[in-house]
């Protein structure tokens, strides 16, 4: 489904209805969280929530070296399909460029209608070079102690 289409469906979701409780929220969010981590697709997952009915679930990763932007949307297209497949009603857009994945998902929890939206954006590895960089960057340094 391209952008346009899945806020256009969200938006009329959201008009028709309110946002899941926040246990709902919690229990998507740790769902996906370990979902994440267990898919090897990713070095670092960090996962929140926000009051935004947009993005409800936040999260920001950055790929496990060799996995481009484009194999994580894949992954996290799946990992999705399973999580809403328990849910009556879904829609997602997944993006990516060479330096980006970007995927939003929204869902019903209840019968009732209550919806929820997440927004993931996962980033390319890290070169080795640039981290060992960013590692010494931020390591306090032998001589402060001296």
């Amino acid at each position: 489904m391209d952008i346009t289409s899945f806020h256009r469906l969200r938006r009329a979701v959201q008009e028709s209805s309110r946002p899941a409780a926040s246990q709902d929220v919690a229990m998507v969010e740790q769902t996906l969280s370990h979902g994440l981590v267990a898919s090897g697709l990713f070095a670092e997952v960090e996962l929140g929530t926000t009051q935004d009915p947009d993005q409800l679930v936040i999260g920001l990763c950055r790929c496990t070296d060799g996995v481009l932007p484009w194999e994580a949307g894949m992954g996290v297209q799946s990992l999705w399909s399973r999580l809403a497949a328990h849910h009556q009603w879904e829609a997602h857009h997944v993006g990516a460029t060479d330096s980006l994945m970007e995927f939003e998902g929204a869902l019903t929890v209840d019968s009732s209608g209550h919806y929820l939206t997440v927004h993931l954006v996962a980033e390319p590895a890290v070169p080795a070079g640039l981290e060992q960089q960013r590692r010494s960057a931020t390591a306090p340094s032998a001589a402060l102690g001296s």
